[in-house]
């Protein structure tokens, strides 16, 4: 089992804050042995969160990058991954996110996610552009657990939210009288590449959402 120096002890702020929007959106933390560790993945096209997200944690992190194609239903697809080592850092936060095996929201979210960095993580992974606003889609968590996250968004960062369903699970939803707001707590802190998440359909011109520049990662 690949092992962390002692030298590296504890997540700083920045890691925690972005280990945290990363596990309410697609990333996971898995056990091998008796610790966890990282695992990120993303499609390939989204390569620069990879590669944002490998940066944040190099200290923890000994693997490369790794793209491949892996075949889903018949078709093919390209992904981008990484794994990092394990920590009992990491096994902390699992202890708090995840419940026999499964994603859950801790019940003391609000003390846990109170930067906006976290935000911009969580957006970046699960996050998308409405009609007329944005959604985070929260389809791994029950509704009171979309409600408590809901309360920790107009506590710690004044961000009114709506829930809805969508194909049996629950988003919640930034409506327009909100989305300037959500602008101001995410829009310096995402990728470039992800700028069109913040553009409401309605709004949107007709050009590609995929773009090839990126902002500077925030650290």
């Amino acid at each position: 089992m690949r092992t962390i120096p002692r030298e590296v002890s504890i997540l700083s702020k920045t890691q925690e804050n972005v280990l945290i929007g990363t596990i309410l959106g697609d990333g996971g933390l898995r056990f091998k042995g008796s610790e966890c560790r990282l695992h990120i993945k993303h499609a390939a096209w989204q390569l620069p969160l990879v590669q944002y997200k490998h940066l944040i944690f190099e200290n923890f992190v000994s693997m490369k990058i790794r793209e491949f194609s892996q075949n889903i239903f018949g078709k093919n697809y390209r992904f981008a991954e990484f794994v990092s080592k394990t920590h009992p850092e990491f096994t902390r936060f699992y202890n708090m996110f995840y419940k026999n095996g499964k994603k859950i929201v801790p019940i003391n979210i609000n003390k846990l996610l109170t930067d906006p960095i976290g935000l911009a993580v969580w957006f970046m992974d699960d996050g998308s552009a409405e009609y007329a606003g944005a959604s985070l889609q929260t389809h791994c968590f029950t509704e009171s657990e979309v409600k408590c996250l809901q309360l920790c968004l107009e506590r710690n960062f004044k961000l009114e939210t709506t829930k809805r369903r969508n194909k049996g699970n629950w988003v919640i939803y930034i409506p327009k009288n909100s989305l300037e707001r959500w602008k101001e707590l995410v829009g310096s802190r995402i990728l470039k590449l992800f700028d069109y998440k913040l553009a409401p359909y309605s709004l949107r011109k007709k050009t590609n959402p995929v773009e090839t520049a990126r902002r500077v990662p925030f650290i």
